[in-house]
């Protein structure tokens, strides 16, 4: 065993079955017990063996590479290499030699095969891994070798790569030849200025085309594409398939003309000329798009980040904010979240909806001014595309809306309820995005604003709401394949201003407000379950502070509530509270910039050079 598995035993004991009970005998009242392993024991024994080695005490053999000796102990290199084990203990001549000259090896590589041997770990320079790899396969030292493969990729870049892949070859290091694949893709830019792009074989750009890890825009990955096949091949199979897996819908119209196009090959090939008028005309009709989601439409390299659109900030400088902020990935302190601006809405908006379809953001309705019953209302519809970092003007909603619901389903977008100048409404309309039209569907029982929704299944779930004079705990189910609405089980708690998610084949509903007997706003801190299947509510831990008018994201497979108005203090809600859907725990993880109400949360599918771009 290799010196460096060593192991010895902690105060936590284990029974173990006695021997005499193996053969049927009576026990002793005394227990046999073995204890577990203690990893600092080993390397206490390592350190008491280089020490011996370094001092030269107890070696019993001189190795000697390039006319450089070094003094070791037998036993320990026969307890991890095969090499000398066959040596030592089969009668071969070197086993009674002093000293032993071992050819193949340079004297770099057995000394650092020899200190990781001693000591588990080594300092590496230059081509060190090199030296130290040929000399572990060659003396077939495996902890040696298992090091390498661990470490073999510490000194690489763009200039050396090539070398590194000469040697995985060589010496079938299958993990290693993938990691460098991975090296490749994440650094295809640098190896493209470098002059080293040539070295790249067809396979490798091609595995590079199908990675994720490949985070540049389109077109410089065309540019760096087509470079390789000058250089490489003049084989039109080749070139067929490099262009097949560039995703040509993700370049823009103006440089898939001025840059793809002026490519004189690209348009005298009828395969590559077509694969270019596929992606002008994806782009001819922009109010389409999401509705086609193939692999070339979608973003190669991206990072999901939970986002935040506008909003309403009520003190201390009350005003309507325009900014789209993406937040950091990780939210779990509980100081200020960290955040930055991605994009501007073409117009500052409150308590619109957001819904993203297919990775397109569309912001929908909502108020344009500080106003308290819905009197600057909208009908546009407004639609964000990540990848482009560009705005499109949808066709307007067929009524004004604040305070509603919007939710995406089966390739429809769908408003209901809400409220403008003049009242609360019952209607409700789909949008069709393959051709840009909106109309109306079955109306609701009554006119609701205020109130929360979700997607689940096939169906659209509406919750709560303000309608007649009073906060409702009434739940409706749309069923778009029938156009109608169907009464479900009633909340157990009235509200409005509150939030709804599905998650977990459930629907979760939290916080908002409701009337006291004087009419007056009070929090609901109660939180509810919804089972789609039994049609029964149950209810769930409490929210620990008050969430009114805030939103509501499942993120990273937990529920956030965030922000809001809290109803308690009567003064914007910057906390954020965190669900965990298996343990039923919530957690204040954190505190936003601002407090606003009416902000659209989302998660988006972001491009990792948008978010170094704007970070």
């Amino acid at each position: 065993m290799p010196v460096s598995q060593v192991k010895h035993s902690n105060a936590k004991r284990i029974r173990l079955e006695d021997r005499m009970a193996e053969d049927n005998q009576e026990s002793p009242a005394s227990e046999v017990y073995r204890v577990e392993e203690r990893p600092e024991h080993g390397m206490k024994i390592l350190q008491g063996l280089n020490k011996l080695k370094n001092d030269k005490i107890l070696c019993d053999v001189t190795l000697i590479a390039e006319g450089h000796r070094f003094e070791a102990h037998r036993v320990i290199l026969v307890s991890c290499s095969d090499y000398f084990r066959s040596m030592f203990t089969s009668g071969m001549r070197e086993s009674n030699q002093r000293e032993i000259e071992l050819k193949g090896i340079t004297c770099k590589g057995l000394e650092k095969t020899l200190e990781i041997i001693y000591t588990s770990t080594t300092t590496l320079e230059g081509d060190d891994i090199f030296d130290v790899i040929a000399a572990a396969t060659h003396l077939q030292v495996t902890p040696v070798i298992e090091f390498c493969e661990r470490n073999f990729l510490s000194g690489m870049n763009v200039n050396n790569f090539y070398d590194f892949i000469n040697t995985a070859k060589l010496y079938s290091m299958t993990n290693a030849l993938k990691q460098i694949d991975v090296f490749i893709a994440r650094n295809l830019r640098e190896i493209s200025k470098e002059g080293t792009l040539h070295l790249l074989t067809y396979d490798q750009m091609v595995n590079c085309l199908h990675s994720d890890r490949l985070c540049l825009k389109e077109i410089e990955i065309f540019h760096i594409t087509w470079e390789w096949y000058r250089l490489n091949s003049n084989q039109d199979e080749q070139a067929n398939r490099l262009m097949s897996l560039i995703r040509f819908p993700l370049i823009n119209p103006t440089d898939l003309v001025q840059h793809v196009q002026a490519v004189e090959k690209m348009m005298e090939k009828p395969e590559l000329r077509q694969m270019v008028l596929a992606a002008l005309n994806y782009h001819v009709v922009p109010h389409s798009q999401p509705l086609d989601n193939s692999v070339n439409t979608q973003l190669r390299c991206f990072m999901e980040r939970l986002a935040s659109v506008g909003g309403r900030e009520i003190h201390p400088n009350p005003c309507l904010h325009d900014e789209i902020f993406v937040f950091d990935s990780k939210i779990t302190s509980n100081s200020l979240l960290n955040r930055s601006e991605i994009a501007s809405l073409p117009s500052a908006l409150s308590h619109m909806q957001v819904v993203v379809y297919n990775n397109f953001l569309y912001v929908l309705g909502g108020c344009t001014t500080q106003c308290a019953h819905g009197e600057s209302a909208v009908n546009s519809v407004m639609r964000y595309d990540p990848r482009f970092d560009s705005w499109f003007q949808v066709s307007p909603m067929l009524h004004k809306r604040a305070y509603f619901f919007a939710g995406a389903l089966n390739n429809r977008i769908y408003a209901v309820g809400g409220k403008f100048k003049d009242g609360s409404l019952a209607t409700a309309e789909a949008y069709n995005p393959a051709d840009n039209t909106w109309e109306l569907i079955a109306s609701m029982p009554m006119s609701y604003h205020a109130h929360a929704g979700a997607v689940y299944g096939d169906h659209i779930y509406v919750s709560g709401g303000y309608s007649g004079n009073h906060f409702t705990p009434d739940m409706q189910r749309y069923d778009p394949l029938n156009n109608q609405w169907e009464d479900m089980a009633a909340m157990l708690t009235p509200r409005g201003w509150h939030v709804m998610c599905a998650a977990h084949d459930k629907l979760y509903v939290f916080g908002g407000c409701n009337l006291n007997v004087n009419q007056q706003a009070q929090p609901v801190m109660q939180s509810e379950c919804y089972d789609p299947n039994t049609d029964q509510w149950t209810i769930i831990n409490p929210l620990s502070i008050s969430h009114k008018e805030a939103s509501c994201v499942v993120y990273n497979d937990q529920i956030y509530v965030l922000g809001g108005y809290n109803v308690q203090t009567k003064t914007g809600q910057k906390l954020v509270s965190r669900y965990d859907i298996y343990t039923g725990i919530w957690e204040t993880v954190g505190a936003l910039p601002r407090s606003l109400t009416g902000v659209g949360y989302c998660t988006l599918k972001l491009p990792d050079y948008l978010g170094s771009d704007k970070d």
